[in-house]
Protein backbone atom coordinates (compact mmCIF):
# COMPACT_ATOMS: atom_id res chain seq x y z
CA UNK A 1 0.00 0.00 0.00
CA UNK A 2 2.26 2.22 1.05
CA UNK A 3 4.52 1.45 -2.22
CA UNK A 4 1.37 2.79 -4.43
CA UNK A 5 1.15 5.49 -2.51
CA UNK A 6 5.10 6.84 -3.40
CA UNK A 7 3.91 5.34 -6.70
CA UNK A 8 1.12 7.55 -7.00
CA UNK A 9 2.74 10.34 -5.64
CA UNK A 10 6.06 10.51 -8.13
CA UNK A 11 3.66 9.91 -11.24
CA UNK A 12 1.36 12.89 -9.77
CA UNK A 13 4.79 15.13 -9.22
CA UNK A 14 7.28 14.11 -11.85
CA UNK A 15 5.36 16.01 -14.62
CA UNK A 16 5.26 18.88 -12.48
CA UNK A 17 8.72 19.03 -11.87
CA UNK A 18 9.93 18.21 -15.21
CA UNK A 19 7.72 20.97 -16.28
CA UNK A 20 9.53 23.43 -14.24
CA UNK A 21 13.22 22.23 -14.99
CA UNK A 22 12.23 22.75 -18.43
CA UNK A 23 10.53 26.46 -17.79
CA UNK A 24 13.99 26.82 -15.75
CA UNK A 25 15.97 25.94 -18.23
CA UNK A 26 14.29 28.13 -21.27
CA UNK A 27 14.27 31.01 -18.50
CA UNK A 28 18.08 30.72 -18.19
CA UNK A 29 18.59 30.57 -21.69
CA UNK A 30 16.76 34.43 -22.13
CA UNK A 31 20.00 36.72 -22.61
CA UNK A 32 20.81 39.14 -19.76
CA UNK A 33 22.96 41.67 -18.35
CA UNK A 34 22.89 39.08 -14.62
CA UNK A 35 24.31 36.69 -17.31
CA UNK A 36 27.43 38.89 -18.42
CA UNK A 37 27.79 40.54 -15.24
CA UNK A 38 28.18 36.88 -13.39
CA UNK A 39 31.00 36.25 -16.08
CA UNK A 40 32.52 40.02 -15.67
CA UNK A 41 32.23 39.53 -11.36
CA UNK A 42 34.07 35.50 -12.18
CA UNK A 43 36.46 36.71 -14.46
CA UNK A 44 37.26 40.71 -13.95
CA UNK A 45 36.36 41.56 -9.82
CA UNK A 46 40.02 42.74 -9.44
CA UNK A 47 39.73 45.19 -12.14
CA UNK A 48 36.40 46.70 -11.21
CA UNK A 49 37.38 50.67 -10.61
CA UNK A 50 33.49 52.01 -10.91
CA UNK A 51 30.52 50.26 -9.37
CA UNK A 52 27.09 51.76 -10.92
CA UNK A 53 23.90 51.00 -8.52
CA UNK A 54 20.07 52.25 -9.21
CA UNK A 55 16.65 51.20 -11.25
CA UNK A 56 15.97 51.06 -15.32
CA UNK A 57 17.25 54.94 -15.46
CA UNK A 58 20.74 54.40 -14.98
CA UNK A 59 20.53 51.12 -16.06
CA UNK A 60 19.51 52.36 -19.57
CA UNK A 61 21.94 55.69 -18.81
CA UNK A 62 25.48 53.94 -18.26
CA UNK A 63 27.30 51.70 -20.81
CA UNK A 64 30.74 50.51 -19.48
CA UNK A 65 32.00 50.47 -22.84
CA UNK A 66 32.36 54.20 -22.98
CA UNK A 67 33.88 54.35 -19.33
CA UNK A 68 37.91 55.21 -18.96
CA UNK A 69 37.74 53.22 -15.75
CA UNK A 70 36.87 49.79 -15.48
CA UNK A 71 33.80 49.79 -14.55
CA UNK A 72 30.34 47.54 -14.05
CA UNK A 73 26.91 48.69 -13.62
CA UNK A 74 24.03 46.36 -11.69
CA UNK A 75 21.60 48.87 -12.10
CA UNK A 76 18.03 47.18 -12.90
CA UNK A 77 14.67 47.72 -12.92
CA UNK A 78 12.75 48.93 -9.66
CA UNK A 79 16.25 48.21 -8.09
CA UNK A 80 15.52 50.40 -4.73
CA UNK A 81 18.51 52.05 -2.31
CA UNK A 82 17.89 48.78 0.28
CA UNK A 83 19.47 46.29 -2.12
CA UNK A 84 21.66 48.22 -3.68
CA UNK A 85 23.23 48.49 -0.40
CA UNK A 86 22.86 44.74 -0.18
CA UNK A 87 24.69 44.12 -3.24
CA UNK A 88 27.53 46.86 -2.25
CA UNK A 89 28.18 45.12 0.52
CA UNK A 90 27.90 41.33 -1.01
CA UNK A 91 30.05 42.32 -3.65
CA UNK A 92 33.12 44.64 -2.31
CA UNK A 93 35.35 41.69 -0.63
CA UNK A 94 35.49 40.04 -4.85
CA UNK A 95 36.10 44.00 -5.98
CA UNK A 96 39.44 44.63 -4.44
CA UNK A 97 40.12 48.07 -6.39
CA UNK A 98 36.79 49.59 -6.38
CA UNK A 99 37.17 53.32 -6.05
CA UNK A 100 33.99 54.84 -7.10
CA UNK A 101 30.43 54.00 -6.01
CA UNK A 102 27.85 55.65 -8.54
CA UNK A 103 24.44 56.34 -7.20
CA UNK A 104 21.49 57.28 -8.70
CA UNK A 105 18.79 59.41 -6.36
CA UNK A 106 16.02 60.07 -9.03
CA UNK A 107 13.17 62.53 -8.47
CA UNK A 108 11.11 60.84 -6.45
CA UNK A 109 13.50 57.67 -5.25
CA UNK A 110 12.90 58.72 -1.64
CA UNK A 111 8.91 58.21 -1.25
CA UNK A 112 8.96 55.03 -2.87
CA UNK A 113 8.51 51.94 -0.89
CA UNK A 114 12.17 50.16 -0.72
CA UNK A 115 11.96 46.28 -2.00
CA UNK A 116 12.50 44.78 0.92
CA UNK A 117 13.76 41.31 1.81
CA UNK A 118 10.83 39.27 -0.33
CA UNK A 119 11.70 41.34 -3.52
CA UNK A 120 11.49 38.67 -6.55
CA UNK A 121 14.91 39.65 -7.85
CA UNK A 122 16.44 38.22 -4.84
CA UNK A 123 16.80 35.03 -6.63
CA UNK A 124 18.49 36.68 -9.61
CA UNK A 125 21.03 37.80 -7.40
CA UNK A 126 21.63 34.97 -5.62
CA UNK A 127 21.88 32.88 -8.52
CA UNK A 128 24.29 35.16 -10.91
CA UNK A 129 25.99 37.32 -8.51
CA UNK A 130 25.94 34.50 -5.60
CA UNK A 131 24.23 37.33 -2.94
CA UNK A 132 22.04 37.05 -0.70
CA UNK A 133 19.35 39.72 -0.13
CA UNK A 134 16.97 37.40 1.41
CA UNK A 135 17.89 38.54 4.51
CA UNK A 136 17.19 34.78 5.82
CA UNK A 137 19.23 31.54 5.10
CA UNK A 138 18.89 30.46 1.39
CA UNK A 139 17.39 27.33 -0.03
CA UNK A 140 18.08 25.36 -3.14
CA UNK A 141 14.63 26.53 -4.05
CA UNK A 142 15.62 30.42 -4.16
CA UNK A 143 18.65 30.38 -7.22
CA UNK A 144 15.26 28.91 -9.10
CA UNK A 145 15.02 32.07 -11.20
CA UNK A 146 11.82 30.56 -13.33
CA UNK A 147 9.95 30.37 -9.96
CA UNK A 148 11.08 33.66 -8.59
CA UNK A 149 8.26 35.05 -10.88
CA UNK A 150 6.31 32.66 -13.16
CA UNK A 151 4.52 35.26 -14.73
CA UNK A 152 6.97 37.16 -15.58
CA UNK A 153 9.09 35.20 -17.31
CA UNK A 154 6.50 32.87 -19.38
CA UNK A 155 5.90 36.13 -20.71
CA UNK A 156 9.64 36.50 -21.59
CA UNK A 157 9.83 32.91 -22.67
CA UNK A 158 6.46 33.78 -24.87
CA UNK A 159 8.74 37.23 -26.59
CA UNK A 160 11.59 35.40 -26.74
CA UNK A 161 11.46 31.31 -27.86
CA UNK A 162 7.98 31.84 -29.84
CA UNK A 163 7.16 35.70 -31.14
CA UNK A 164 11.55 36.10 -31.50
CA UNK A 165 10.78 39.34 -29.79
CA UNK A 166 12.07 41.68 -28.05
CA UNK A 167 15.77 41.52 -29.87
CA UNK A 168 18.76 42.10 -28.01
CA UNK A 169 22.32 42.97 -28.54
CA UNK A 170 24.39 42.67 -25.59
CA UNK A 171 28.05 44.04 -25.56
CA UNK A 172 30.83 42.35 -23.35
CA UNK A 173 29.95 44.69 -20.43
CA UNK A 174 25.48 44.00 -20.15
CA UNK A 175 23.89 47.20 -22.35
CA UNK A 176 21.79 46.39 -24.43
CA UNK A 177 22.55 48.09 -27.92
CA UNK A 178 18.72 47.14 -29.10
CA UNK A 179 16.88 48.35 -26.68
CA UNK A 180 15.38 51.27 -28.45
CA UNK A 181 12.39 50.20 -29.12
CA UNK A 182 10.28 52.14 -25.89
CA UNK A 183 7.57 54.26 -26.08
CA UNK A 184 8.85 57.46 -28.36
CA UNK A 185 10.06 54.56 -30.87
CA UNK A 186 6.82 52.53 -30.97
CA UNK A 187 5.17 56.24 -31.83
CA UNK A 188 7.93 56.68 -34.91
CA UNK A 189 9.36 59.48 -32.40
CA UNK A 190 6.22 61.38 -34.15
CA UNK A 191 6.29 64.89 -31.16
CA UNK A 192 2.64 65.57 -31.69
CA UNK A 193 1.85 61.96 -30.61
CA UNK A 194 4.87 62.13 -27.61
CA UNK A 195 3.28 65.84 -26.72
CA UNK A 196 -0.22 64.38 -26.10
CA UNK A 197 0.69 61.68 -23.93
CA UNK A 198 -1.27 62.35 -20.90
CA UNK A 199 -0.52 59.73 -18.57
CA UNK A 200 2.98 58.36 -17.76
CA UNK A 201 4.88 56.60 -14.68
CA UNK A 202 5.55 58.89 -12.49
CA UNK A 203 5.00 59.40 -8.69
CA UNK A 204 2.99 62.17 -7.67
CA UNK A 205 2.00 61.00 -4.07
CA UNK A 206 3.84 62.33 -0.72
CA UNK A 207 4.77 59.70 1.65
CA UNK A 208 6.91 61.54 4.34
CA UNK A 209 6.75 58.35 6.45
CA UNK A 210 8.52 56.74 3.70
CA UNK A 211 10.58 59.34 2.83
CA UNK A 212 12.01 58.76 6.92
CA UNK A 213 12.77 55.32 6.43
CA UNK A 214 14.65 55.90 2.70
CA UNK A 215 16.38 58.56 3.65
CA UNK A 216 17.57 57.05 7.43
CA UNK A 217 18.58 54.40 4.76
CA UNK A 218 20.21 56.75 2.85
CA UNK A 219 22.35 57.97 5.40
CA UNK A 220 23.76 54.30 6.45
CA UNK A 221 24.33 53.69 2.98
CA UNK A 222 26.50 57.03 2.71
CA UNK A 223 28.65 56.01 6.53
CA UNK A 224 29.37 52.80 5.03
CA UNK A 225 30.60 54.26 1.79
CA UNK A 226 32.80 56.62 3.64
CA UNK A 227 34.13 54.29 5.96
CA UNK A 228 35.35 51.53 3.43
CA UNK A 229 36.98 55.12 2.20
CA UNK A 230 35.15 55.01 -1.30
CA UNK A 231 34.28 57.98 -3.32
CA UNK A 232 30.58 58.41 -4.41
CA UNK A 233 29.03 60.10 -7.23
CA UNK A 234 25.12 60.66 -6.48
CA UNK A 235 23.32 61.24 -10.11
CA UNK A 236 19.92 62.49 -11.50
CA UNK A 237 19.13 60.84 -15.14
CA UNK A 238 17.87 63.62 -18.10
CA UNK A 239 14.19 63.48 -18.06
CA UNK A 240 12.21 64.14 -21.13
CA UNK A 241 10.63 68.13 -20.25
CA UNK A 242 6.84 66.32 -20.15
CA UNK A 243 8.60 64.21 -16.66
CA UNK A 244 10.06 67.34 -15.47
CA UNK A 245 6.90 69.18 -15.84
CA UNK A 246 5.03 66.71 -13.57
CA UNK A 247 7.26 66.38 -11.11
CA UNK A 248 5.53 67.12 -7.63
CA UNK A 249 7.65 70.55 -6.00
CA UNK A 250 7.08 68.99 -2.68
CA UNK A 251 8.58 65.39 -3.38
CA UNK A 252 11.45 67.51 -5.83
CA UNK A 253 12.74 69.60 -3.00
CA UNK A 254 12.79 67.08 -0.21
CA UNK A 255 14.76 65.25 -2.55
CA UNK A 256 17.47 67.88 -3.06
CA UNK A 257 17.45 68.93 -0.02
CA UNK A 258 18.97 65.77 1.23
CA UNK A 259 21.08 66.01 -2.14
CA UNK A 260 22.65 69.26 -0.79
CA UNK A 261 23.26 67.94 2.62
CA UNK A 262 24.73 65.50 1.82
CA UNK A 263 27.47 67.01 -0.40
CA UNK A 264 28.24 69.11 2.64
CA UNK A 265 27.71 66.71 5.07
CA UNK A 266 30.20 63.84 3.52
CA UNK A 267 33.91 65.26 1.57
CA UNK A 268 33.61 62.02 -0.60
CA UNK A 269 30.64 62.81 -2.01
CA UNK A 270 29.56 64.40 -5.19
CA UNK A 271 26.66 65.35 -7.30
CA UNK A 272 25.83 65.31 -11.00
CA UNK A 273 22.95 66.42 -11.48
CA UNK A 274 21.89 66.38 -15.15
CA UNK A 275 17.99 65.75 -14.66
CA UNK A 276 16.68 69.07 -16.31
CA UNK A 277 20.37 69.48 -18.07
CA UNK A 278 18.42 67.93 -21.44
CA UNK A 279 19.52 70.83 -24.17
CA UNK A 280 22.14 68.66 -25.94
CA UNK A 281 19.75 65.44 -25.71
CA UNK A 282 17.48 65.17 -29.19
CA UNK A 283 14.36 63.22 -29.23
CA UNK A 284 15.39 60.02 -30.17
CA UNK A 285 18.05 60.05 -27.23
CA UNK A 286 15.28 59.03 -25.32
CA UNK A 287 13.39 55.82 -24.84
CA UNK A 288 10.40 57.42 -22.79
CA UNK A 289 9.77 60.37 -20.87
CA UNK A 290 12.18 58.67 -17.91
CA UNK A 291 14.75 56.42 -20.01
CA UNK A 292 17.63 57.50 -22.17
CA UNK A 293 18.15 55.30 -25.69
CA UNK A 294 21.91 53.72 -26.61
CA UNK A 295 21.59 57.29 -28.46
CA UNK A 296 21.50 59.50 -25.25
CA UNK A 297 23.27 56.89 -22.92
CA UNK A 298 26.34 57.68 -24.64
CA UNK A 299 26.13 60.93 -23.98
CA UNK A 300 25.61 60.44 -20.43
CA UNK A 301 27.88 58.17 -20.19
CA UNK A 302 30.68 60.38 -22.05
CA UNK A 303 29.14 62.93 -18.97
CA UNK A 304 29.92 60.36 -16.40
CA UNK A 305 32.92 59.50 -17.54
CA UNK A 306 34.26 63.45 -17.72
CA UNK A 307 33.01 63.90 -14.37
CA UNK A 308 35.03 61.00 -12.90
CA UNK A 309 38.05 62.03 -14.61
CA UNK A 310 37.79 65.74 -13.24
CA UNK A 311 37.42 64.74 -9.09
Amino acid sequence: MQRKFITYCFLFFAPVVIGYLVMESLTLGIPSAFQINQVRLQNEADAIETLVLGSSQIMNAVNPEWMESPTLNIASGNQHHDTDFKLLKGLLPRLKNLTTVVIEVSYSHFELPHNGKDFWKNSVYLKYYNVNCFERTTYFKDRLIYLSYPKFFSERIQEYYIDKKPLTDFNDFGYNYADVYGQFNALNYDLKAIEAMKSFKINTEENLTTFQTNTTLFIELLDYLKAKDLQVILCTLPMYHSYLEKRDPHILNRRDGILDWAQNKYENVQLLLLEETTDNYLLKDFWNQSHLSPSGAKKYTQSLNAFILSH
